[in-house]
């Protein structure tokens, strides 16, 4: 009787394992080393850069952004977004609102008055369609005598016809 099978080579499930892991951990360096070759020194977009994924990182503000949905609002939601960016700007820049407000519009004031503008003719456009929409007409004088001896005739007929 010859032994040879017991000097066959045998794993554990567990060897097997770490050889799958391993093999797994090896593949995803290789492929993690072909896109840092193919991004260039010379990346000009900022998210690709420092191994970056691209996109720029979300962020909780822009959620927060609300957006607007009146119609023909006289440029109000557009004088509104502008100042909004502004206000970005100067923080990002570490500037004075009011110069860069100045550099677009002239002056605050100049700002401040379109603004109120908008505001008050957006507040005209919302009202006229709020009040005219579903109001009653409003009748003169003689539609409405004309208006009650109708239904006074209507009522004859009806008493007639009884």
């Amino acid at each position: 009787m010859n032994l040879d099978f017991m000097s066959l080579k045998t794993t554990s499930v567990a060897a097997v394992r770490g050889e799958r892991q391993t093999g797994k951990t090896l593949e995803r360096q290789k492929a993690q080393e072909l896109e840092q070759a193919m991004l260039s020194e010379r990346e000009l977009n900022p998210y690709w850069k420092d191994g970056g994924t691209g996109l720029p990182p979300e962020k909780d503000e822009a959620a927060s952004v609300k957006k607007v949905t009146v119609v023909e609002d006289a440029g109000l939601s557009w004088l509104r977004k502008s100042y909004q960016r502004m206000k970005e700007q100067a923080e990002r820049e570490k500037r004075n609102i009011e110069e860069i407000v100045a550099e677009r519009y002239g002056s605050m004031e100049v700002f401040q008055s379109r603004l109120e503008e908008a505001e008050k003719v957006a507040s005209r456009k919302e009202n006229c369609y709020r009040s005219g929409r579903w109001k009653k007409t409003d009748y003169s004088e003689s539609e409405k005598e004309k208006k009650e001896q109708h239904m006074k005739k209507e009522t004859r007929d009806e008493d007639d016809r009884n």
